[in-house]
């Protein structure tokens, strides 16, 4: 038994919908094999898998690539070779289940726009246009540490300042070295007083203290040296650097040991750090997101930094401050696009940074053309490439063969 044209046409647009996706969102190869299990080929698309796919092989319509892991075993990836319709509405949710404060934050995304004429990337763009009716494609909370990401979690940082939220103007608060300070935490309620812990508490530059520490040539060195202690395998290299630290010790023998809650554990023992700084992160964070909520506050997540309204700037700040004075012994949050200056009386002046010149020159634009091998959606074509319906219609065998073609 075989599968019908349908489903060998669907099989045919996860692939590229799942290639393009990976496009859009890590700006590899639009060309790059992508992993789909046999048993979702079986689940979801194909009836006689094995057989099907050889055939749409032979038809020039996919190419397949067997690959081994890491572990030597063997799994197969795919790719389109022709031009054609991608389908976001194939593409499963992924990650945790949501609660009640993260869908209430998924659908906040329902109220994002960018200024006009902002600079983009395809999959922002791709989020602006489905949103409505695709929202759950965009929203994931990773398995990991229960981290949400968006397509503004994606996002350029440049690109983040022209983000709108109800159509008005928004401004992001963070935490300067969130890993850092949840570190100093951890290690206090490990080992007790420490070093490092004491420099987190009284404020220090971390990156200056461990230069000195460690008689590194610059503080950029030393941060590389800081994310090698978070993130590498246990190694006695840094004990040397760093000498006999208790606080380093700990760090190497906790990497070492399996530790139950981090997934990756029986695979990656050293992601136990990894795991405990960025679940941390999510408790905290977790808890000014519901703050904000409460306070009917929107906003949008990036992690340890929310993007907010300017009118809801003083509000957010002041319930983002109450959290984190609640887990943390000193910390200091960044106003990005906003300079806060201390007075004498220890009062704060907020002072925004004047807008951009805006006034640009007049301009003749000549109207783009489509690119052959290029995916554009029908709306696209229409105002990109000011193409009416009626030519659309009659070049769609034209656009579908050398130009693409999204289903909407």
């Amino acid at each position: 038994m075989q599968s019908s044209e349908y489903q060998l046409n669907k099989f045919v647009e996860y692939i590229r919908t799942k290639q393009f996706m990976l496009n859009a969102l890590k700006g590899v190869d639009p060309n790059t094999f992508v992993f789909i299990s046999m048993n979702e080929i079986k689940s979801r698309f194909l009836v006689n898998p094995h057989e099907d796919i050889k055939n749409l092989v032979q038809a020039g319509e996919i190419e397949v690539q067997e690959n081994h892991n890491s572990k030597r075993h063997k799994y197969t990836s795919y790719k389109v070779l022709k031009a054609g319709y991608y389908d976001l509405n194939l593409l499963e949710p992924k990650g945790k289940e949501l609660t009640t404060t993260t869908e209430r934050m998924m659908n906040i995304l329902k109220d994002v726009s960018l200024k006009k004429d902002s600079p983009s990337t395809q999959y922002f763009n791709s989020f602006l246009e489905y949103k409505n009716n695709l929202l759950r494609t965009f929203f994931n909370v990773d398995v990991f540490s229960g981290r949400v990401h968006t397509p503004i979690t994606s996002f350029k940082g440049e690109y983040r300042k022209n983000i709108l939220i109800d159509e008005l103007e928004t401004i992001s608060i963070d935490v300067v070295t969130m890993q850092p300070l949840l570190l100093g935490s951890i290690l206090k309620s490990k080992i007790g007083e420490n070093e490092y812990s004491n420099w987190i508490d009284t404020g220090e530059d971390i990156y200056l203290m461990l230069q000195s520490k460690a008689k590194l040539s610059t503080r950029d060195e030393a941060k590389k040296r800081f994310f090698e202690i978070l993130f590498s395998r246990p190694n006695d290299s840094l004990k040397k650097m760093f000498g006999n630290s208790t606080w380093i010790e700990w760090i190497n023998e906790f990497k070492r040991q399996p530790f139950t809650p981090n997934p990756h554990t029986l695979e990656k023992n050293h992601s136990n750090l990894a795991w405990l700084l960025q679940t941390s992160e999510v408790t905290i964070m977790t808890e000014v997101w519901s703050c904000l909520l409460d306070a009917g506050v929107k906003f949008l997540s990036v992690h340890d930094e929310v993007i907010v309204k300017h009118t809801d700037y003083k509000k957010a700040k002041d319930i983002f401050s109450s959290v984190l004075s609640k887990h943390l012994t000193f910390f200091k949050l960044s106003d990005k696009q906003i300079t806060i200056e201390k007075q004498s009386n220890n009062s704060h002046k907020t002072v925004i940074a004047p807008p951009q010149d805006k006034v640009k020159k007049d301009t003749i634009k000549k109207t783009p053309l489509p690119k052959k091998g290029e995916l554009y959606s029908i709306n696209e074509l229409k105002t990109k490439f000011q193409l009416s319906d009626e030519f659309i219609k009659q070049n769609f065998d034209e656009f579908y063969h050398n130009i693409g073609w999204i289903n909407i």
